[in-house]
């Protein structure tokens, strides 16, 4: 039987690190989600003549490549956000 009383978290260690791992993945995968879909977006709207920031229109690939930059750092950071809940969750579960 294992001993139960020097454990300090409510939750084996093992499983505690899958909480960082998975705020990893998630930033990751938010990253790249975003910069994917922008790159859809804005090629489309490229084909059908530009993409406008605030009235301003950008044509080319000078237009795709800023809103995929931007839809990148949007990505980044809904993905921080993530991995800053699943941080706190992993030093909650460890006890600290």
């Amino acid at each position: 039987m294992p001993d139960r009383r020097n454990r300090k978290g409510i939750l084996d260690r093992r499983i505690a690190s899958g909480w960082n791992t998975t705020g990893w993945k998630i930033l990751r995968t938010s990253t790249i989600l975003f910069m994917v879909l922008a790159f859809l977006a804005s090629f489309a709207a490229m084909m059908n003549g530009g993409v406008t920031f605030n009235g301003v229109l950008v044509e080319g690939w000078k237009g795709v490549w800023y809103t995929t930059g931007i839809a990148a750092i949007a990505g980044a950071l809904f993905g921080a956000i993530w991995l800053l809940l699943f941080k706190a969750l992993n030093q909650i579960s460890k006890g600290k």
